[in-house]
């Protein structure tokens, strides 16, 4: 199995250096599924735009990293720092601290992905399958359950020692065991490590008795949690993120090609916000994400106040206010500032709007070393400033951020 690293927004995958005509085709045909927006397409190349994860087609795995840095960095810390944020805002619904994300990231991603379902799966089956009573009807040589006249007299016309019965049965082939097994059955071909596959044929072989059967979309939002089952909550939160990224047989092989992608613009957001809230515990900081109780701009003639602005947080405390707008991008590149100023343009709307905003900060994740710009708006006591924040390990990212504060 052919495996390629590289880096979103920055690392392009060549055609003829990379992959080859046929593998081109079927990431083409791939893409088109669900992702085209998030790639930018040249003349035999592609990259990726704010989408991190893994593409696993028939003969390639295709593994796109987050660009923490780009000079000096391994894979293994950018593998670390993407988890990291993962972890943090539940994405992954597992818990993970430094020591752990360090030996697993080590692992290519589909590895450690499969890796974390793996371990989840094992943790419950082994407290026992998961049952429940389904409805189950049969002719059968005994009465069991209540007895159906009208089809037994359509089935048993010539079997008269036969009874047509309805009964519940207590079973474990039911949707959430199907589900289970299927994301099992998808990540199987796919690995590499023998003790892996051996404890992925020790968790097949506690589901055999459960059916192979394709699983659709509306069958994974319609699987329901309550008390008897809420305790496999995590692992089939995974296995939902395992099945639903973009399943669809390859042409090429008889094989599934998927994806487990995230969009880095929302993770970044969602990662600041666990942040926020985390400080907001010992700062008395009021945080409003995606705040939209301001508008730019008032249709005059029908008095709508149409024009919405919808800063990313708005950090209150007793004395001040601060807002800050998230953006996943390099802000440095090569020892130069590379903002937009059409952001800074934004940032003036929202200060000027907000009357006891004092200060706002477009938010980067830090690539490199640099001196940012601070701007003041004429005449007033409002700043619009650049700052970044290390992605590294979580406590790295609250001390940052304190420094913002």
């Amino acid at each position: 199995m052919k495996k390629i690293s590289i880096r979103e927004a920055y690392d392009w995958l060549y055609l003829g250096e990379h992959v080859s005509q046929t593998e081109w085709d079927e990431l083409l045909l791939f893409l088109q599924e669900r992702y085209m927006t998030f790639v930018e397409i040249g003349y035999g190349k592609i990259r990726w735009i704010n989408l991190v994860g893994v593409i696993q087609l028939s003969t390639v795995r295709i593994e796109i990293l987050p660009k923490i840095v780009i000079d000096g960095e391994s894979e293994e810390k950018n593998r670390f720092a993407l988890l990291n944020m993962l972890s943090i805002t539940k994405t992954l619904p597992v818990t993970l601290n430094d020591e752990t994300k360090s030996q697993i990231a080590k692992a290519d991603l589909l590895h450690v992905f499969a890796h974390l379902y793996i371990q989840l799966l094992l943790k419950e089956l082994r407290r026992g399958i998961y049952k429940e009573y389904k409805l189950k009807q049969e002719n059968s040589k005994t009465l069991k359950g209540r007895f159906l006249l009208s089809e037994h007299i359509r089935q048993n016309s010539y079997h008269s020692v036969n009874a047509f019965c309805e009964y519940d049965e207590f079973q474990e082939d039911v949707l959430l065991n199907q589900i289970l097994k299927r994301a099992l059955m998808v990540l199987f071909p796919y690995i590499s490590k023998t003790a892996m596959k051996v404890e992925m044929m020790f968790l097949m072989d506690i589901l055999k008795d459960v059916s192979q059967v394709a699983i659709h979309q509306n069958e994974l939002d319609s699987v329901s949690l309550h008390r008897q089952n809420n305790r496999f909550e995590q692992v089939l939160t995974l296995a939902k993120l395992i099945l639903s990224n973009g399943m669809m047989t390859s042409k090429y092989s008889n094989r599934n090609s998927f994806s487990l992608l995230f969009e880095m613009n929302q993770l970044f957001e969602s990662y600041i916000d666990v942040a926020f809230r985390h400080l907001s515990y010992t700062n008395e900081l009021d945080v409003r994400a995606q705040h939209e109780e301001k508008r730019l701009l008032v249709n005059v003639y029908s008095g709508l106040e149409n024009i919405k602005l919808k800063p990313d947080f708005v950090l209150t405390t007793a004395s001040s206010q601060l807002i800050v707008d998230t953006k996943w991008k390099s802000i440095v590149r090569e020892g130069r500032l590379t903002y937009q100023q059409s952001d800074l343009y934004q940032m003036y709307a929202y200060v000027t709007s907000y009357e006891h905003a004092q200060k706002c900060v477009l938010l980067y994740p830090r690539t490199e070393e640099a001196q940012f710009p601070k701007w003041q708006v004429p005449d007033t006591e409002k700043f619009i400033e650049i700052n970044t924040v290390r992605l590294n390990t979580f406590q790295d990212t609250l001390e940052d951020l304190e420094q913002i504060l």
